[in-house]
């Protein structure tokens, strides 16, 4: 796949340069027929009314401690805010996984790490082993789903610092809160969007509002069986301005929300007007 995207997608425009686009353009079905050409072997088509049904997701099973289904095993979902992962403790999780497990460590999509295979006579040590090296397998509903792209730390074409942006309000709305249900927070320097903004909970653009860094925001992304794009909330604002927006915004939440309703499906069930009022945004001419 990748090297029929290389031979055939436009990678000149950066603004098209994605799988996605090339997949739009031929549709899938063509994709999978120069795919196949790049294989010693044909592919085996399966009707998907055939299939079963994915198991639903626990969108914060992968922090925490958690029985594996193989008995007598765990696996340790190991906090690594926006992916920033200092040599020392990257060091000590390749030691405890090493000593403890078996030497895997896997990522997640939301940046954070998980170390499988730990027996459970291992398990407390382990923990303690990741405490000492000043590492958590604890995070707040927000953190715990927060990515974000590399920022112009390290990019020229984001617009923000979106990982020190994406950590203080995270930890913002987690000290605030008292937030029961997963909240996907993604933060992306730029229109390339490689923190997918569009699918968040809440999504953050990098932009530049009067000099200074800011962000236009979305509202009600989804993938899986929560697929669908996001709804701009506001085309642009700075980032000094944007944590008590968010404030108002999640004090509405956590005071009208349903029972057990996420917020996802508070943003769903609410008009982009209704959800400005909450974060009293004026309405501009």
């Amino acid at each position: 796949m990748v090297r029929v995207f290389n031979e055939n997608g436009d990678r000149t425009d950066r603004k098209k340069a994605r799988l996605k686009y090339l997949i739009d353009r031929w549709g899938v079905e063509k994709f999978l027929q120069h795919t196949e050409k790049q294989l010693t072997f044909p592919l085996i088509r399966f009707s998907a009314k055939d299939c079963e049904a994915r198991t639903p997701i626990d969108r914060a099973g992968h922090m925490g401690v958690h029985s594996q289904k193989q008995p007598g095993l765990f696996y340790i979902g190991v906090s690594v805010p926006v992916g920033r992962l200092p040599v020392e403790q990257m060091l000590a999780v390749a030691e405890i996984a090493e000593r403890f497990g078996n030497g895997q460590i896997r990522l997640t999509v939301w940046q954070n790490l998980v170390i499988p295979n730990i027996a459970a006579e291992q398990l407390e040590v382990a923990k303690t082993a990741l405490l000492a090296a000043g590492l958590s397998f604890e995070a707040g509903a927000v953190l715990s789903g927060t990515v974000a792209c590399t920022g112009n730390q390290g990019c020229r074409y984001a617009a923000t610092n979106t990982k020190a942006h994406a950590v203080a309000l995270a930890n913002m709305l987690d000290g605030s809160f008292n937030i029961l249900q997963p909240v996907n927070l993604h933060v992306t320097g730029c229109s390339h969007s490689c923190a997918q903004h569009y699918v968040g909970d809440v999504g953050l653009m990098g932009v530049k509002v009067g000099g200074e860094e800011g962000y236009q925001v979305v509202l009600g992304g989804g993938s899986d069986r929560d697929q669908g794009l996001a709804r701009e909330l506001i085309p642009a604002i700075k980032f000094s301005e944007l944590e008590p927006l968010m404030h108002r915004l999640f004090h509405a939440y956590t005071k009208q929300a349903f029972l057990n309703e996420s917020f996802l499906d508070f943003t769903r069930r609410h008009q982009i007007a209704e959800l400005k009022q909450f974060c009293q945004v004026k309405e501009s001419n």
